[in-house]
Parts: structure tokens; sequence; C-alpha cells
């Protein structure tokens, strides 16, 4: 009959992260997981109960175990990342529409290039009507899953930040076709401004992921 090895707290704790490593758990769902272990195997010594007594002999069983039985994080990286490109698509289109109603760039652009002033206008209502359209699609399609709350304030954050980076290149491309409003023009054009909005996206949803690890609870945002 085999013995019990004597586990101190940390080579459990570095058995059991191999282990869920080995079976590929996702960064957010393991570092919940370790947490979770290591509070219990403090909270067990304190009261004399060694780590081997509490997991038994094999660590790694144990870990899989741990891991078949925690709840997952829903990251939903494709969803909502889907589902804010596609909420971006009205503003997209609403912002050309106002663009072209009310700044006569088109009428113009026959004689003259329009002005600096009247093309940063162009490309910030524009962005304001991304920004607004994605992240109230967003907050309404999604609002039920674990820390939505922080992903679309992170989005609040990180998508105008995007936004700064991505118009002047948007701009210069627009310099470049000489403010064209020819189709593959305007698509490119939307490209670049989908490209970033959707790393802003990613961005914002790790982050509030993070502080759901922190406290284990889903997090959203204050009741009006």
């Amino acid at each position: 009959m085999s013995e019990t090895p004597l586990w101190t707290i940390d080579q459990a704790m570095s058995a059991a992260e191999r282990e869920w490593r080995r079976l590929h758990v996702h960064p957010a769902d393991l570092a919940k997981l370790s947490r979770d272990l290591r509070d219990d195997l403090t909270a067990a010594a304190t009261e004399g109960v060694g780590p081997a007594e509490l997991i038994g002999p094999d660590v790694r069983g144990f870990a899989r175990r741990l891991a078949a039985e925690a709840p997952r994080i829903p990251c939903e990286f494709r969803r909502l990342l889907l589902t804010a490109l596609v909420g971006a698509l009205p503003g997209i289109l609403v912002g050309y529409a106002v663009i072209f109603a009310h700044i006569p760039v088109p009428a113009r652009l026959e004689t003259q290039q329009p002005g600096t002033g009247e093309v940063l206008l162009a490309y910030t209502v524009l962005a304001a009507l991304v920004v607004a359209s994605s992240l109230l699609t967003v907050w309404f399609r999604l609002r039920d899953l674990p820390s939505m709350g922080h992903t679309v304030l992170g989005m609040a954050l990180l998508v105008p930040l995007a936004g700064l980076v991505v118009t002047p290149v948007t701009m210069g491309f627009a310099a470049l076709v000489n403010y064209s409003n020819a189709l593959p023009v305007v698509v490119i054009e939307c490209g670049l401004v989908l490209a970033a909005l959707g790393g802003a996206v990613v961005l914002a949803r790790r982050w509030s992921l993070r502080g759901w690890v922190a406290t284990g609870v889903p997090q959203h945002l204050p009741a009006s």
C-alpha cells in the first residue's frame, strides 16, 4: 500500500496549475481556479489539515475534476466582436448620410478639395455615431453576460482612443484618393474603422474579465 505524499501548498499548486495548462484551461479560468484552490488549502492548513489530506495522492486527477466542475468564464469574444461590428454599421451608414446631407463635400469635390476643418468635422461625426451605435447594440444584446457592464465601459474608453489612431490613417487614405466617394474607397475606409473598433472591443473584454476574475462576481452597469 503506497503512502500518501506530503504535499506542501506550493507544490500542490504548482502540480495543479501544470495540469490546467496541459488541459489548455483559459488563463482567466486558470487564475480563478488557482486562487480558489490556494484559499481552500490555506484555510485547511490553519485547521491542521494538510494539502495531501484535502487533495489526496493524485493532484492531477483532483485538478482535472476541479476544472471539469468549475463554471467557465464566458469570454464570448466572437459573439461580442460580431455584435459590436454589426452595431457599428448603422452608425457608419447614418454618419455618411449626415455628412453628405449637411456638409457640401460632394458638390465641392468636382472643383476643389474640402477644407481640413470640414474633413475633421465629418470624420468626428462619423466616429461618434459609430461608437454610440456599437456601444448601445452591445449593451442591449449582451447585457446578461458576466462583466458586460465593465466591458461596455472599457469600450467607451478604448474605442474612442482607437478612433483617434485610425482617424488620421483614414483621412490620409482619403486624401490620397482625392476624397473619392467611389464604393471601393468607402469600403476600405469602413474596413479601417471596423478593424480599429474590433481591436478595441477585444482589449475591453479582456480588461473587464480581469476584474471578474479578481472578484468572482458578475459586474453590470449600475441601474439608472
